[in-house]
């Protein structure tokens, strides 16, 4: 298949429209063998139509103009698809590939054909009846009405239903960093229309409606576009802010997730390098802003205003930048751990992957669980009772997401449960159970992703977590304590085995990793907290 891309933005590969298009042509070429050619239209010497129809009198079919339009008019006669890709101008196209258009002139007959309905117009001179083509284009409003009509009008009239479109209003969001997320989310739907089309030359009615959807509501769309002009109103009159920071907030609050909302949030921010104050409140229907007549934060955050533009865009990881104390956070700490759910939009996408299937510490606590407990009281039904429960974890999995540990929990145990069957001392088995367990969490503290992270990471973003240097240095923390508990713990039960109360170990064993536990929900949020507060 010969594809044509015809990118007629004047920014051209930098065009948000051009985005779409990459992302079409993705999912294009992985449904077929294409071969594609791009064509900048911007980078391109072509002169406007002179009007003088020497291409229909005096050399038929060919422009007299001697520029680049004959080399592109060439490859467009031969192509099976013709991707026409920009962004709305002024309710048209941009004016080069406008220029383009025109110029196309050679490909039609000066005769004119008459149409069943009364219309009239110029047949082709070449045979494009099988050719196809795409309008892919954004727009900087939030609606296709009255704003699109004469350039849909004009495409309809030259390809009719061999034309496909992709319009994305609100393609002006393309550029803001922060809204990444929906960005990747928008641009999964285009892939997915490239290899629809690729396969039965159209687009699915459920992908067009998806392609058609609104990145944010339109009042939400206005402000935002309101903000990113440096305007504080909307009347001539009034003067722009010449802080550009008081822009950056308004497009902070308008981005704002009133999903995320449990409870009013006084969230103050103070940029230390230009001296400017703000709170946004963040209540159940939106964020507002306020530059004065403060009240007590919530949460504050002291920080330049360089660097938290670029934590907001992503070029600095904001976790790394306050573990090196490059700006502090003051009250309430767990305000920081919602950020990505009350502005982000960044892990939109894969987070909707992990609520799918969680981890779930139970799973490995109830293997060594049982087998503590059963064991003491009759090494024979301790046995059974440590493989029967490990022979049913792998049937949760379809529930629940396996970690490593819960995996390896399972060989381990099954080996400890037959050694207790074999007729081996309950007092060695339980001891060599407890060292186990805690060697494994010790262990864990060496890898990347220390154990607790597995479990704690779903109340923090799920797997987006595990790029928070802060998160994985207190979960490292927490692993090595509890890892030093149960080889502790393995010690002393030696010579509680042998004493009056041997049956009750499994119950006296777990009145330390009850008070750890208690322990571990107090250093998950103090030390964060310390480390925040620089």
């Amino acid at each position: 298949m010969e594809v044509l891309v015809l990118n007629g933005s004047p920014k051209g590969e930098k065009s948000n429209t051009f985005r779409i298009t990459r992302a079409f042509l993705e999912g294009l070429e992985e449904s077929r063998n294409c071969n594609v050619h791009i064509v900048n239209i911007s980078e391109k010497n072509i002169e406007h139509c002179r009007g003088c129809f020497a291409c229909w009198t005096k050399t038929p079919g060919k422009c007299v103009i001697k520029d680049d339009m004959r080399e592109l008019m060439e490859r467009y006669v031969t192509s099976d698809v013709v991707i026409w890709s920009f962004p709305l101008y002024y309710f048209g196209m941009p004016s080069k590939i406008k220029a383009f258009l025109d110029r196309m002139l050679p490909t039609n007959l000066p005769y004119m054909d008459i149409n069943k309905d009364g219309t009239s117009g110029h047949p082709s001179r070449y045979d494009l009846s099988n050719q196809r083509y795409i309008l892919i284009s954004t727009c900087g409003f939030y609606s296709t009405k009255n704003n699109y009509d004469a350039l849909f009008k004009q495409f309809e009239i030259l390809f009719g239903d061999r034309l496909s479109k992709i319009i994305c209003p609100e393609g002006e969001l393309f550029h803001v960093p922060q809204l990444e997320g929906k960005i990747l989310e928008y641009l999964s739907y285009a892939k997915k229309a490239g290899g629809e089309f690729g396969n039965n030359a159209a687009i699915s009615g459920d992908t067009r409606n998806k392609l058609g959807q609104l990145l944010y509501p339109p009042d939400v769309f206005v402000e935002m576009a309101d903000a990113s002009w440096d305007i504080s109103g909307k009347s001539p009159e009034e003067k722009p802010q010449k802080d550009k920071s008081y822009n950056f907030m308004k497009q902070m609050a308008a981005i704002y997730n009133r999903e995320s909302y449990v409870k009013d949030v006084l969230l103050e921010i103070y940029f230390t390098d230009i001296d400017r104050i703000y709170q946004l409140c963040l209540g159940k229907e939106k964020c507002t802003v306020s530059t004065e007549n403060f009240v007590t934060y919530t949460t504050r955050i002291e920080t330049t205003f360089e660097l938290w533009r670029k934590i907001s865009e992503g070029k600095v990881n904001g976790a790394e930048a306050l573990m090196k104390k490059q700006y502090k956070v003051l009250g309430d700490f767990s305000t920081m751990l919602k950020m990505d759910d009350y502005f982000g939009t960044k892990r939109q996408i894969s987070q909707k992957k992990f609520r799918e299937n969680k981890t779930n510490m139970a799973l490995i606590l109830f293997q060594w669980i049982v087998l503590w407990v059963v064991l003491p009281i009759d090494k024979v039904w301790g046995g059974v009772a440590g493989i029967i429960v490990c022979s049913s974890i792998p049937v949760l999995s379809y529930k629940f997401k396996l970690t490593i540990y819960d995996k390896m929990s399972i060989p381990l145990i099954c080996v400890l449960s037959l050694l207790a069957l074999l007729g081996v001392s309950p007092t060695i088995v339980i001891c060599l159970s407890y060292m186990l367990f805690g060697i494994m969490w010790l262990l864990s503290c060496w890898r990347r992703i220390p154990l607790t992270a597995y479990y704690s990471s779903n109340d923090y973003n799920g797997e987006g977590a595990f790029r928070n240097p802060l998160f994985l240095k207190t979960n490292r923390i927490l692993t090595a304590g509890w890892g030093v508990l149960y080889l502790i713990i393995a010690i002393y039960t030696y010579f509680l085995m042998g004493s009056v109360l041997s049956s009750y170990t499994g119950i006296i064993n777990s009145i330390a990793p009850a008070v750890m536990g208690i322990f571990t929900k107090w250093f998950a949020g103090w030390y964060p907290a310390k480390v925040a507060r620089g």
